[in-house]
């Protein structure tokens, strides 16, 4: 006998995850010179809040995540267009190994604000901004 979660707990554990870790990004202002340099900033705001990743996780032969978090996919951007960056999105939240994406940008897009907090393929999707900090 297994011991498996209903489908509807088991998406309620990923939105309430997807949630929390937006919470904590978006929290604080970021100093960086290049997305990597992001990318070690929000790697510290996880291990801080204590949440398991990984960096750069291959998908697929076409995706790789910048990060991975149980399913969650926190893809950051700090250039390029709003649809480039959904296209992106689209492509991730596609594949069967994906319960979440949060879309991560330092642009003025990713400050549109969204009424709700939508579902995209019944799969929990937030787009944050990051603020930069002054130097």
């Amino acid at each position: 006998m297994t011991n498996t979660k209903p489908k509807a707990a088991v998406a309620s554990e990923v939105r309430i995850t997807l949630n929390a870790i937006a919470n904590h990004l978006s929290r604080y202002a970021y100093r960086y010179s290049s997305e990597v340099r992001l990318h070690e900033s929000l790697a510290k705001v996880l291990e801080d809040h204590g949440f398991a990743f990984e960096r750069e996780r291959i998908l697929n032969a076409q995706n790789r995540a910048d990060f991975w978090v149980g399913g969650i996919v926190i893809e950051v951007k700090i250039a390029g267009s709003m649809s480039e960056a959904l296209g992106q999105v689209d492509r991730y939240i596609s594949l069967p190994d994906v319960k979440g994406v949060i879309l991560a940008g330092t642009p003025r897009w990713a400050e549109t604000n969204l009424v709700a907090k939508p579902t995209w393929q019944d799969k929990p999707f937030q787009m944050i901004r990051l603020a930069r900090q002054s130097l």
